[in-house]
């Protein structure tokens, strides 16, 4: 079973409308490794910056694209900065997360379950009837509208 976890990110987005995101200044920098596009951030201060649009109220970063909630994707994912990064959505690790459920409450979401993150064992196949029928092509059929299996009754097990 493999882990589902960008897929309740794309459904989501709460955090990247909830948190400030700051960094430290060097991930702008191409000299030292950085890969964040300076464009897209503030100077908070000699050490640090921050991604435009989670300094003030209400906060949206302007890397995220779409509805909070709904269908959304960060513009910038392969290049995002180490908060980004390192905060990860409730059950990847096997135990809620009250980062994650803080934001997605702020925005009327429920926190995510264990069985959120587990992708449809025969999605593949409903994938592909669900493109016959509509006649789009696979890559095209939402991913949300696959049912969740639900986890068992000692707990799920998630795979990175």
């Amino acid at each position: 079973m493999k882990a589902n976890a960008e897929h309740v990110c794309q459904r989501c987005g709460a955090c990247c409308a909830y948190y400030r995101v700051s960094f430290y200044w060097a991930e702008t920098e191409p000299a030292w490794d950085g890969m964040v596009p300076a464009a897209l951030t503030v100077k908070l201060d000699d050490f640090r910056a921050a991604m435009q649009g989670t300094l003030s109220r209400p906060v949206r970063c302007v890397a995220l694209e779409g509805k909070v909630g709904s269908c959304v994707r960060c513009t910038i994912y392969e290049e995002r900065p180490s908060p980004c990064r390192e905060l990860q959505i409730s059950w990847l690790d096997g135990a809620p997360n009250d980062l994650c459920d803080r934001a997605r409450l702020a925005w009327g979401l429920p926190p995510l379950q264990p069985e959120d993150l587990l992708a449809p064992d025969d999605a593949y196949e409903q994938m592909a009837n669900q493109a016959a029928a509509t006649g789009l092509p696979p890559e095209a059929i939402p991913l949300g509208s696959l049912p969740a299996r639900r986890a068992a009754p000692d707990g799920p097990v998630v795979q990175a």
